[in-house]
């Protein structure tokens, strides 16, 4: 029995006359940052400087921390919106083994002490030399520093007999990034976000406050900040490409129907099975690679991304997915590096040559009982009785019966006109 370290699914493309829909499947894989800075281990905060609103400045830098420590940074619920841990269907992710905490981030009372010793202010209003000596004298690599400020407009209207609330706020930000041994800003990016929100008549007193919609606002900047720097989680929609298919459209419904299940385990044999059957198409390799990347094996996603950006070299997305995927080789290496290695897959595989063999489905329902023959004749003994409805897999044909393989090592005849 073979042991693979992969995930694969496929649908099969062969030069037949019957085109399925694109499939679509939707969970969360993890991204690198736009701005990697892998060799960074120990950061400090400072307290962001809210330019209009001085109380904002502890909220804000709070958001940021919070989400350097978020253990699953980027997974949310899509139907409720919230970020954290979802074991759900809305928030899956076929990922193992990765928690998003990377870094250790200084205690503030450790910033706090340290900047009093030094005579200088907490807040983002410090400048770039001396944030790094503060963080030289914690022994950390860089100090993240930055400012916000946001505005809101409240907007009242009449009309067919209602008065109407229409409150508008945005709010806007930068980080910065200081290498403590230069001095020097490694990186820098600025965020913007804004929320709007309208209630009419007696729900006017229910609108959220302006101070209640700056706290959603300071912390979508503070998650975008992070994920400036910060490998996270991010949800993608992969569309499978459009596949011709007829000898193998039933089990590539199957093997669809598994992937979209979470139940990858049976969804694998008929996967590799397919690809083997036709390997230099690049839809499939293509296919093959987004299932790779999936599961965060980011060297065999760049292969397969690879094979079929070489055979169709003028399909962009091809080569998007080969330098995403390239991206994430270097993510795995981090991860890696800090204890945190993506855990793959390990399937079982007896013989992929059987995953495409022919079913056959019993006739009735499960309170029927067809007879299973243990020769290819009625008049022979019964091996079993198996349930209507059933599939088996068929092991070969002789004139009107179908061998089958029931459980285990077991085996039996099953007529022609007893099965779908």
């Amino acid at each position: 029995m073979k042991k693979l370290n992969l995930f694969i699914f496929i649908v099969l493309s062969l030069t037949f006359v019957i085109e399925l829909p694109a499939q679509k499947v939707e969970c969360f894989i993890l991204k690198a940052p736009e701005k990697p800075f892998y060799n960074m281990k120990r950061i400090g905060v400072l307290e962001f400087d809210c330019t209009n609103n001085r109380r904002k400045s502890v909220v804000m830098t709070n958001f940021v921390v919070g989400d350097l420590l978020d253990q699953e940074r980027g997974i949310y619920d899509q139907q409720g919106q919230w970020y954290g841990l979802v074991k759900s269907k809305e928030g899956r992710t076929f990922v193992k083994g990765v928690k998003t905490d990377f870094y250790d981030v200084i205690e503030r009372d450790q910033l706090e002490r340290i900047m009093k010793e030094q005579r200088l202010s907490l807040s983002g209003a410090l400048d770039e030399s001396s944030a790094a000596e503060v963080g030289k004298l914690l022994g950390l690599d860089v100090m993240i520093m930055g400012n916000v400020s946001y505005t809101h407009n409240d907007e009242y209207t009449n009309s067919t007999g209602s008065r109407c609330l229409k409150r508008t706020v945005s709010a806007l930000g930068t980080i910065k990034i200081i290498s403590v041994a230069t001095a020097k800003i490694e990186g820098t990016r600025n965020a913007e976000a804004s929320i709007k929100k309208t209630a009419c008549d007696d729900n006017i007193s229910g609108m959220p406050s302006v101070d209640q919609l700056a706290d959603e606002l300071l912390k979508d900047l503070a998650h975008q900040f992070v994920g400036y720097f910060t490998p996270g989680y991010e949800l993608i929609k992969y569309d499978f490409e459009k596949i011709k298919l007829k000898e193998f459209k039933d089990r590539s419904k199957e093997a669809m129907d598994f992937i979209e299940a979470g139940d990858l385990d049976r969804a694998f044999p008929i996967a590799y099975a397919m690809f083997e059957a036709d390997s230099y198409n690049p839809k499939a390799a293509y296919n093959l690679g987004i299932i790779y990347e999936m599961v965060g094996s980011y060297e065999e996603a760049v292969e397969y991304y690879g094979i079929a950006y070489e055979i169709d070299y003028t399909n962009q997305q091809y080569q998007q997915a080969v330098e995403r995927a390239k991206r994430g080789i270097e993510l795995a290496a981090f991860l890696e590096e800090v204890g945190r290695p993506v855990q793959p897959y390990t399937f079982m595989l007896d013989d992929v040559s059987t995953a495409l063999a022919e079913r056959v489905t019993t006739r009735g329902s499960s309170g029927d009982r067809i007879n299973v023959y243990e020769l290819p004749d009625k008049s022979t003994d019964i091996a079993a009785k198996v349930p209507g409805g059933l599939e088996f897999k068929v092991i070969e044909k002789q004139g009107d019966f179908f061998k089958i393989q029931l459980r285990g090592t077991k085996t039996g005849f099953v007529h022609k006109s007893d099965v779908k």
